[in-house]
């Protein structure tokens, strides 16, 4: 019999409000020790009410820095957000990128 291993050594970065020109800059230093590291990423994007060109940068930048090395994974995406990433189509140009839907945190 194999035993049990548990890690917790993978974040959940949580996000909320705007990921635009003014907050980007912000949202991408606060990534940035966890794509050093490598390994699943996963950002929860259900408190995020507007992504804009500029906040799509800083996601697809991201999960192109952990390429070989790990994954994104997008939890929670819904709105606005959600239609922006399916506009884009950026799951299907990046290997490395995945979506989760969750309407149970969007509802909380």
């Amino acid at each position: 019999m194999q035993a049990l291993a548990v890690s917790t050594g993978s974040p959940v970065i949580a996000l909320s409000g705007q990921i635009d020109l003014a907050t980007a800059g912000t949202v991408g230093a606060a990534l940035e020790p966890w794509l050093r590291a490598g390994g699943p990423l996963t950002l929860d994007l259900s408190g995020v009410t507007f992504m804009d060109s500029t906040g799509l940068h800083v996601v697809v930048k991201a999960a192109k820095s952990l390429t070989g090395r790990g994954c994104l994974i997008i939890h929670g995406v819904h709105g606005p957000v959600r239609n922006l990433l399916q506009l884009t189509k950026v799951e299907e140009a990046l290997e490395n990128m995945h979506f989760i839907e969750c309407c149970v945190l969007v509802a909380a």
